[in-house]
């Protein structure tokens, strides 16, 4: 009797603290292996002990609770609630009677604390400061959101990243299988938009994709770390910039583009479909831009975000490689 329920301690302390993929960053494909959270480079800080199954969990971040919904589970609570259908909109519908518990920056702990949560999930660079008081009201796992930068230049990106996390909340949530199938549907979109991009001879393509900031002329451009440089890898397009920031982010301006005769642009618009891209590409330099010029600016879907998961890597690939599909080839 005590050998079996020592056999299923040690089973259940596997569940407690999980990851997923002790193989390098760069194979998005390895087979799921749960280790320990704390050999888990994603994991910023844990609670030493973690529930084997939980099933109110509170997300303080949007790509946490992509997660779960992908995952079949709906999140106990969540920040910033009313920005959810527009920034992410996976799932959105199971999202309408989620209570909020605050801002991404400022979470409630009153809030979290009357939903009785058994599993907080936050992001170390917002949530850090406050770990001890989230612990104090449930398990809590704060993640890394991005990687570090390296030295060398060799850089994993975002996409690599969050599929990582994503694995790990699967391990977390004993819901590895859901995840695998996840990760296939994403490999398989990403592989039939690749295809469809070859098929029209728009493999290699060089193309920017922009972010509307609501400022005159000046955008977030994603670099070839972030989530878009990760997609774009894998469906045989170039991204640029390809230079990797912390961010994966960097700003631009359409002067940037006079030098680049060969780059199509991709823009996401901060505004509805009211606003046209001919208004919003009405200044004195962009009418100057080769892109402009030649019919290879477009706006793509408003507020594909670059920062989820897996969901969103899939709706991201399905809005570049529509956008790129529907330009001219550079000349």
């Amino acid at each position: 009797m005590k050998r079996a329920l020592r056999a299923s301690v040690c089973a259940v302390s596997i569940m407690f603290a999980c990851a997923a993929h002790a193989a390098p960053l760069a194979n998005a494909n390895t087979a799921f292996a749960c280790t320990p959270l704390k050999e888990n480079p994603t994991v910023s800080q844990t609670s030493d002990i973690l529930p084997a199954h939980p099933k109110r969990i509170v997300v303080l971040e949007f790509l946490f609770a992509e997660a779960l919904l992908s995952l079949d589970i709906t999140p106990a609570g969540m920040v910033d609630t009313a920005y959810y259908p527009s920034w992410i909109g996976y799932g959105v519908e199971r999202m309408q009677s989620v209570p909020d518990v605050g801002t991404r920056q400022e979470p409630s702990l009153e809030a979290i604390a009357a939903l009785k949560p058994d599993l907080i999930i936050g992001v170390g660079f917002r949530h850090a400061p406050i770990f001890a008081a989230l612990k104090s009201i449930a398990p809590t796992v704060l993640f890394q959101f991005s990687p570090d930068m390296k030295p060398d230049g060799v850089q994993a990106t975002q996409l690599e990243w969050a599929r990582r996390i994503f694995d790990t909340i699967g391990c977390m949530t004993g819901r590895t299988a859901q995840a695998q199938a996840v990760e296939r549907q994403l490999d398989e979109g990403l592989a039939r938009d690749a295809k469809r991009l070859a098929d029209a001879g728009r493999a290699h393509t060089d193309f920017a994709l922009l972010q509307e900031l609501g400022l005159p002329d000046r955008y977030w451009a994603y670099t070839g770390n972030s989530m878009a440089g990760g997609v774009a890898k894998q469906l045989g397009v170039t991204l640029w910039p390809s230079k990797a920031t912390r961010e994966g982010t960097t700003y631009l301006t359409s002067e940037d583009f006079l030098t680049r005769p060969q780059t199509s642009v991709l823009l996401t618009s901060a505004t509805g479909p009211e606003v046209k891209l001919e208004a919003k590409l009405d200044s004195p330099v962009w009418r100057f831009v080769p892109a402009r010029r030649e019919g290879r600016v477009t706006l793509v879907e408003r507020n594909v975000w670059g920062f989820g998961g897996p969901m969103s890597a899939l709706r991201l690939s399905h809005a570049m490689t529509e956008g790129l599909l529907s330009l001219p080839a550079a000349r």
